[in-house]
């Protein structure tokens, strides 16, 4: 077995993880690093999609590697590509028998689209649903390129041609391509069931089993090889609601006789802050997090906002289940409306067992009830006309199920609202009286330059409408530190490759029987 890893190795996200097992090579995760992204780009500027994967190169966001990314981003740059340093060529090799994904967060899942056509994608179904009400409401052209194939640079046939005898061309659109060109070998994995691969040495066996996070559908992987297997966690926790996951993956990464696990240390502190022991300080639950926000909104008798990261289904539903607690509706963005309905949508399809563990793990609440509203913020004219909403925000008008500010303004005391980042001009709307407003705030505190800017944007909007804002009642969806060394000492690998963390160091000071591997990029560790 082989590793070499890419991405992830001293930051946090941007995985990127190769695996090799006799003939086989894998990959796991394809994602975006936060930071080296933030130090060239920033909200209004992005890499060109006219250059292909150019821009991405030059700025390390994808690793240069010869025969791993389609030809249509290869092809029109070859002048560029197939030269040094990056020796790209167009080929219809390719080097990745499959591609792995543990959960749909973008430092995991971003460049996916760069992969070639043939590449097979395995997610769960949960993974799945979320990357496509990603594609359905955000802006992103790259995830639209996750499940699907769209050739870029394409020429077709107009389909009106004039009377001359030469056909005329046009670029192609989105509805010019067909459903055959499009498709993607997606492979849906699930949950504790083998993916087996042929190898001329024998079998190889990729298991995913789900874990705990901040997102549904993580999964960590174990792969298993001629009586030894590797293990990638992906992100996880173990103070959420569904701390049995961890626990039960925990018991099949031991008995995998383990060589060697990939694990991420997001948490993880410096060495001086873990020898302190201040890294405590951060430790609060999922618990935590019910309780206080419970008090929080018993004791506050006007309109209360909250904001929580909004593909945390967990912290929807508990937001959910406190506003139907104290008599109040809980009046959500059409986005967060469009999450939850995708999943609603993907179960009409699944066996009966999957959809009553789901209903049991996850209790979506029904269109009916009444302490679920959606909240439909004014468009174009400011009249609530269906015309004037697109795509998804215009489904909104077939459950009529929406309040508009005109609502909340009548009974601020009956609402619990979702108010994000880009919802601030909102607050013009509702103008509620000063003083009167609570801002529980539910996301964590903001650790980088770019979200510190954000942060005091959000406070400037809340000290000139006089609202109050909450201490932050949150809690992480990585593991904490004492969790963690419990984790790794109960799977017992022989080698401990840290990834995911800004402190790799740091695991040297926990005590482990394992050998401790500091990764460097692009370096192979064969076990």
């Amino acid at each position: 077995m082989e590793i070499e890893i890419l991405g992830g190795v001293n930051e946090i996200g941007g995985n990127k993880i190769f695996i090799s097992v006799g003939d086989k090579k894998f990959l796991f995760d394809f994602g975006l690093s936060f930071g080296e992204n933030q130090r060239y780009y920033s909200e209004f500027l992005n890499p060109r999609k006219l250059n292909g994967i150019i821009d991405y190169l030059y700025l390390s966001l994808i690793p240069s590697i010869n025969k791993l990314y389609r030809n249509d981003l290869i092809t029109p740059f070859s002048d560029i590509l197939n030269s040094e340093p990056h020796k790209i060529i167009t080929t219809n090799e390719n080097i990745v028998d499959a591609f792995f994904l543990t959960h749909a967060h973008m430092d995991h899942y971003k460049f996916v689209g760069f992969l070639k056509q043939n590449t097979p994608i395995y997610l769960n179904w949960m993974s799945k649903t979320i990357i496509e009400h990603l594609t359905d409401t955000s802006a992103d052209t790259l995830l639209r390129e996750v499940l699907n194939f769209y050739e870029t640079f394409k020429i077709v046939p107009k389909k009106r041609q004039s009377n001359g005898s030469e056909i005329e061309y046009k670029r192609a659109t989105k509805a010019d391509y067909n459903q055959s060109e499009i498709k993607r070998p997606i492979k849906i994995v699930k949950d504790g069931k083998s993916i087996h691969f042929n190898s001329p040495k024998g079998e190889i066996k990729i298991t995913q089993y789900q874990t705990d996070h901040s997102i549904p559908g993580a999964g960590s992987y174990i792969v298993e090889y001629d009586g030894r297997s590797v293990i990638y966690t992906g992100d996880f926790k173990r103070h959420g609601f569904h701390s049995e996951w961890v626990n039960n993956f925990i018991s099949h990464a031991r008995n995998s006789n383990p060589i060697a696990i990939i694990t991420e240390g997001t948490r993880v502190p410096s060495i001086e802050s873990y020898r302190k022991g201040t890294y405590h300080d951060d430790e609060q639950s999922e618990n935590y997090v019910k309780s206080q926000s419970k008090s929080t909104i018993k004791d506050h008798p006007g309109l209360i906002l909250v904001r929580f990261p909004a593909r945390n289904l967990d912290r929807i539903l508990l937001y959910y289940s406190l506003a139907k607690k104290f008599d109040r509706r809980f009046a959500i963005s059409p986005k967060i409306f469009h999450f939850i309905d995708s999943f609603r949508m993907s179960l009409d399809d699944m066996e009966e067992n999957t959809i009553k563990q789901y209903y049991k793990d996850y209790e979506l609440p029904n269109y009916s009830d009444k302490n679920l509203v959606v909240y439909l913020p004014r468009k174009s004219w400011g009249k609530f006309e269906s015309a004037d909403y697109k795509g998804y925000q215009n489904d909104i008008f077939n459950i009529d199920n929406y309040v508009s500010y005109k609502d909340i303004k009548k009974e601020p005391d009956k609402y619990l609202l979702y108010l994000d980042d880009f919802m601030l001009s909102e607050l013009i709307d509702l103008n509620q009286k000063p003083g009167t407003t609570l801002f529980l705030n539910s996301t964590t505190d903001p650790f980088s330059d770019e979200m510190k800017i954000k942060e005091e944007k959000l406070d400037a909007w809340l000290e000139r409408f006089n609202i109050t804002k909450s201490e932050t009642i949150h809690s992480s969806g990585h593991c904490s530190v004492d969790d963690l060394i419990d984790f790794l000492q109960r799977i017992d690998a022989e080698n401990i490759i840290p990834v995911h963390t800004e402190h790799p160091e740091t695991f040297r000071e926990f005590g482990l029987t394992g050998n401790v591997i500091l990764p460097k990029v692009g370096d192979k560790y064969r076990f």
